[in-house]
């Protein structure tokens, strides 16, 4: 066993879907950290505070997913570049001796989102060297836009679908990645006025909003932009697939979809942009595992570099 036992999970609800256990034990095998675990637990936003403070010091952090990435803000201090702009955290890692000596919150959501894009347009792989790939993920980390030698999407015009925190770490990833502008499909446009808050903060021009319930404007939408990023959840963007399957084809080639959902995988909306030609479409696992290697390293200490990313890819692939 190496070192003592210590202990991590994912917060959300739902949560039985996540396969980040997958990932952090197939990295604490690889890393050798026999006596590190990592569970699910289901977690509303009026429970956190109380759970957190019921830790004990062996506890070395969390992963949060919906709804919690905006609600674990008061119980810590974020500490990097994104939370700090959106004040959202889907990461909190506890000082020595657990919740009781301060809680450090992140996000990485952004780099998962900015690696799973290029990963899209080969120009970043799992595989490839642990430096480059660290140093990729610190640029995206740190937002710095201008140390990106090669801009793949540079001038392109974006699309996400939702309004929530995780449509908040896309437009961050999208302005990093050089897009020209980023428009919004939302199920409540009237509900937006926060994105627009972010767009103007990035730089980005003022987005339009489009609902989705009003079929001709979506349809415009999917198909007259390069990159679409669906952040909705599970079920709720299938009726769009119905859309774009039917549109017609304004010539665009080489579109590029994120769907973050990836159970089930592939979904509806996916299959309906890889029948385009030239299109590519890409599941949330690839987005979940690139945010998933800064919490690896973030949790147990490590070096961003020594990450076994391509371990947790081959568990993720496998499962």
């Amino acid at each position: 066993m190496n070192g003592p036992d210590r202990r991590c999970a994912v917060l959300g609800d739902p949560i039985s879907h996540s396969l980040s256990p997958l990932l952090h034990r197939s990295a604490y095998a690889a890393l050798g950290l026999d006596g590190w675990r990592y569970n699910r637990v289901c977690m509303d936003a009026d429970g956190l505070a109380d759970f957190i403070h019921g830790l004990d010091p062996s506890w070395a952090g969390l992963s949060l997913t919906m709804p919690l990435k905006s609600a674990v803000g008061p119980l810590g201090d974020f500490c990097d570049c994104w939370s700090k702009t959106l004040r959202v955290a889907n990461t909190a890692v506890f000082a020595q001796g657990g919740p009781a000596k301060g809680l450090s919150l992140y996000n990485t959501d952004v780099e998962g989102i900015v690696a799973a894009l290029l990963e899209a347009a080969d120009r970043c792989r799992a595989d490839e060297d642990p430096d480059d790939l660290a140093a990729l993920l610190e640029v995206a980390g740190q937002g710095r836009q201008d140390q990106f030698p090669d801009q793949p999407y540079g001038g392109a015009r974006a699309l996400v679908i939702g309004n929530g925190n995780t449509a908040e770490s896309a437009f961050c990833a999208l302005k990093v990645l050089g897009v020209e502008r980023v428009d919004l499909l939302a199920r409540n446009p009237e509900h937006c006025d926060h994105m627009l808050d972010l767009a103007s903060r990035l730089g980005l021009p003022e987005p339009t909003v489009t609902a989705m319930d009003q079929a001709e404007a979506a349809e415009r939408a999917l198909t007259g932009t390069d990159i679409v990023v669906s952040t909705l959840p599970s079920g709720a963007a299938d009726p769009l697939a119905d859309l774009f399957s039917t549109a017609d084809d304004d010539g665009r080639l080489d579109r590029v979809l994120l769907d973050v959902v990836y159970d089930p995988r592939p979904t509806p909306l996916m299959k309906a942009f890889r029948r385009r030609p030239g299109a590519r479409a890409i599941s949330g696992e690839r987005m979940l595992l690139y945010q998933a290697v800064r919490q690896v390293a973030l949790m147990t200490g490590r070096p961003l570099a020594a990450i076994p990313v391509a371990a947790m890819d081959r568990a993720l692939r496998e499962a």
